[in-house]
């Protein structure tokens, strides 16, 4: 037989950590496991985790040791990210190709988070090649992505830009076409998508300074329409029907990391979180006829619309201030601020017609 050899980091053992519940995954580990219709998902490879548990069969959410997905704090890069789902919660928003590392906490939630019931996820984006320039991507069954990163300034500034966008509104659109053929007065459109885009620049001004700026961008929209027409000899009518939702997310975060000793380091964050949801419905109805009282008749026509839309969401500007102090290789103290402004919008519904 041949030699078998099993090789291993030394890590620290479990009872000697100060961090309890704790699990740490990078995203290579993410990356080998099996993928749902070709797409690697972060909160998905999470719900095989103990302790965690997915609320339904091939659904993102976190259910974390009895808690709900809406009681999780979801973090990338330091920003929290409210509707963490695509595709009504089959997909995550978070990219693989654009992420680090991964850590979620289960309990003990140290004070920097700020309190949550259930979990904290914190998931961190790479940060750039530094000296050349790379890329891949990948085509699935529902959608396609691509990923670029390298230097601007080779050694002293990077950026890393990832994209994805699903296809099965063109994949449906044929099928949609076909039905429509025998139909000469009616005509049915149905679509759906979601698309995300990350991106983030990192710059060295010295060994002591470093910046990042970091964005996401990301919406799901489903639509449908429908078009009748009727027409006679004396008489023309037109109704059209528009139904949608859409839902997204767009956070940045500003981070200036100081080195002030070698045992003092500091970070500066300014962040930006806004999600954002919308319902609508829209209902048109022209007509064109002859107008038989008068002599001789005269034509006329006439437009009439129903437009209702409801809107909701949330937006979040924060700052925050953090100290890491190791005064000894057996401590490590951490202080700081933080300070949050919430804008809540619970929903409003607008209705205009004529």
């Amino acid at each position: 037989m041949q030699e078998v050899v099993v090789t291993t980091d030394k890590t620290s053992r479990i009872q000697e950590r100060t961090q309890m519940s704790a699990i740490n995954l990078p995203v290579a580990h993410i990356k080998a496991l099996p993928a749902l219709l070709g797409e690697v998902d972060v909160l998905k490879v999470m719900q095989l985790m103990p302790g965690i548990q997915s609320g339904g069969e091939g659904t993102s959410g976190l259910y974390v040791r009895g808690g709900g997905p809406d009681q999780n704090l979801i973090l990338l890069d330091g920003v929290p990210v409210y509707n963490a789902s695509h595709l009504f919660g089959f997909f995550s928003v978070f990219n693989t190709d654009a992420i680090n590392n991964v850590e979620i906490l289960k309990g003990g939630f140290p004070a920097r988070y700020g309190g949550r019931t259930s979990s904290v996820l914190d998931i961190r984006m790479k940060e750039g090649n530094m000296q050349k320039l790379h890329g891949e991507g990948a085509v699935g069954l529902v959608s396609a992505k691509l990923t670029l990163e390298g230097p601007i300034i080779k050694d002293k500034t990077s950026f890393i830009v990832s994209g994805r966008r699903t296809y099965i509104d063109a994949l449906v659109a044929p099928f949609i076409a076909i039905s429509n053929i025998q139909k000469e007065n009616r005509k049915i459109g149905v679509g759906y998508y979601f698309y995300d885009l990350t991106a983030k620049i990192n710059h060295r001004f010295s060994e002591k300074d470093h910046i990042y700026l970091s964005a996401y961008m990301g919406d799901d929209k489903f639509h449908t329409n429908e078009t009748d027409k009727s027409t006679n000899e004396d008489e023309f009518q037109k109704i059209y029907t528009n139904s949608g939702v859409k839902w997204g997310n767009i956070t940045s975060a500003f981070r200036w990391n100081h080195i002030f000793t070698n045992q003092l380091f500091g970070n500066t964050m300014l962040t930006y979180s806004r999600f954002r949801f919308n319902a609508g419905n829209r209902f048109e109805n022209t007509s064109e006829y002859d107008d038989k009282e008068t002599n001789p008749p005269v034509r006329k026509k006439e437009f009439t619309f129903t437009d209702l839309q409801y809107d909701s969401g949330i937006q979040d500007w924060s700052g925050k201030i953090a100290f890491d102090y190791l005064p000894s290789p057996n401590h490590y103290v951490r202080f700081g601020a933080n300070a949050i402004y919430h804008t809540f919008n619970p929903g409003v519904m607008a209705i205009r017609d004529t």
